[in-house]
């Protein structure tokens, strides 16, 4: 009886330590490194800025949705402005105004995120927490 208690516990703990393990993996200590350095204001959904540099979507220097049916890439060097619109089944619309004067509409993941570099530290921010990113 006594090993059989004994394993129980042994096997509880073993599963309460494990779980504590994952976490949500809601931290991350640094942006990740670009080949180009953009420099952005990004407003957030509560209206606070962040000036910051080295900014990326995802690691990268473009941002990737889609059009319809189409999947399109945007290059920051083409991006005046953006402005991002409510989400919509896992999706938030990106209005951007380009350098050129015109402008693009496409569909991103609500949950990719944006990273970058403060005078503070590293931010990072989820699209669907962004209202509005203006590159310098």
């Amino acid at each position: 009886m006594r090993g059989k208690v004994l394993t129980v516990v042994l096997m509880i703990s073993s599963f309460l330590f494990l779980t504590a393990m994952g976490g949500k993996g809601g931290g991350f200590e640094r942006a990740p490194r670009v080949d180009k350095n953009f420099s952005v204001t990004i407003t957030d959904g509560a209206g606070n800025k962040i000036t910051g540099e080295k900014f990326s979507w995802e690691g990268r220097v473009h941002f990737a949705g889609s059009l319809g049916m189409a999947s399109v890439n945007v290059p920051f060097e083409k991006i005046k402005e953006i402005s991002v619109g409510e989400k919509k089944e896992k999706k938030v619309k990106i209005m951007a105004k380009l350098k050129d004067g015109s402008e693009a509409a496409f569909d991103i993941d609500a949950d990719s995120r944006c990273y970058g570099e403060a005078t503070f530290g590293s931010f990072m921010l989820t699209m669907d927490e962004i209202r509005a990113i203006s590159f310098k």
